[in-house]
């Protein structure tokens, strides 16, 4: 991986940032931004200059961008400030490089944070997911953790901004719930609503199938009480009647007990439901 910071390759541009140069192709920098193939014109005073500078901009990010213009293998990773890439492809026009930013942040976790960045650089397929999945939590839990990042980004933005990929263009000590877009709220709120609507059914299909099942044993404890009488369904009673007898007192004793055993079954299933 070259450092850019000495020729290479038949090189023909510096770009100068922050005192530092990097040694880039104008081929490549024109065929992946139209900005710079305007800027590489003749009408353009950077057409003839040999060293261009970039002013305003950081060199350890301006590293990583030309990075993800060259023909590297390289991946975006969890190092990588996503939202500052996402702001120089878009400085200087390059889809292909937003493209893969997306896709390193459909990776994460679904955040507030994740659709302010969505809005800001019209990331449509990572605010859709974002609604989706964070419509599944309670929004006052939602906003509450929302702000507290907030806090926590005011506190210490840049350690926060490193460990958290948190994006730039937020304000500071703002709640950044409330800086959703009112279309994307709304979403949000249908989406939430609809949820909840799905959750209480399932939590009613899950209560009427509990119920059914209690029923059906309460209703097995019932038939064999029912079955019980004139039938020899009893336990051994150790008399000589075939089947049970009214006149007997052994059959009458162990219906007794028999019945006895059975209610009391049904009062502790009854008892523990309660």
């Amino acid at each position: 991986m070259p450092s850019f910071s000495e020729p290479w390759g038949y090189s023909d541009l510096v770009l100068v940032v922050e005192e530092e140069r990097f040694h880039v192709h104008r081929a490549i920098l024109a065929m992946c931004s139209p900005v710079f193939r305007a800027m590489f014109q003749s009408k353009f005073k950077e057409a003839s200059l040999e060293e261009i500078p970039l002013p305003g901009k950081k060199a350890d990010r301006i590293y990583d961008f030309l990075c993800m213009l060259y023909p590297f293998p390289i991946q975006i990773a969890e190092h990588h400030d996503v939202s500052s890439l996402l702001e120089l492809a878009r400085e200087y026009q390059i889809p292909k490089l937003t493209a893969r930013c997306e896709e390193r942040l459909l990776q994460k976790q679904s955040s507030v944070d994740l659709i302010l960045l969505a809005q800001e650089f019209n990331l449509t397929k990572l605010l859709d997911k974002c609604l989706v999945s964070l419509s599944r939590m309670q929004l006052h839990d939602l906003k509450e953790k929302a702000d507290n990042v907030g806090m926590r980004h005011h506190m210490n933005h840049h350690t926060f901004l490193k460990t958290a990929s948190i994006c730039e263009h937020v304000p500071t000590g703002q709640p950044k719930f409330d800086d959703i877009d009112s279309s994307n709220l709304i979403v949000l709120l249908n989406n939430n609503i609809r949820w909840l609507k799905e959750q209480q059914a399932r939590e009613c299909r899950q209560l009427k199938d509990q119920h059914n099942r209690e029923k059906a044993t309460l209703l097995e404890t019932v038939n064999e009480l029912n079955e019980c009488w004139g039938y020899n369904k009893l336990p051994i009673r150790g008399c000589a009647c075939p089947s049970y007898t009214k006149s007997c007192d052994t059959c009458n004793t162990v219906l007794e007990k028999y019945v006895k055993t059975k209610c009391a079954e049904l009062i502790e299933k009854l008892s523990a439901d309660s």
